[in-house]
């Protein structure tokens, strides 16, 4: 059975309807906020640095109309991974 990853929505902050637009302009506002080069605390790093590679996934996944629709027709039927984006 395929789990999916945590939900690209739940990560941007964006409703499963948002146009493509409103995907891009939450992915760079979360960018900016959690890009690992803007801290210099080595754990906090590491930290910022997952959470970077989450939004960057997410962003992938959603600004791809193909892998968006089939992401969408996946997450109906496939239970999902745990470990959703982290509190910051």
């Amino acid at each position: 059975m395929s789990h999916l990853p945590p939900d690209p929505y739940k990560i941007l902050g964006v409703h499963k309807d948002a146009q493509i637009s409103e995907v891009r302009s939450a992915y760079k506002k979360l960018v900016l906020k959690c890009h690992p080069d803007k801290v210099q605390d080595p754990k906090l790093k590491l930290e910022k640095q997952d959470e970077f590679q989450r939004v960057q996934q997410a962003y992938e996944l959603l600004s791809n109309d193909r892998e968006r629709e089939k992401y969408n027709n996946q997450s109906s039927s496939a239970p999902r991974c745990s470990g959703g984006e982290k509190g910051g």
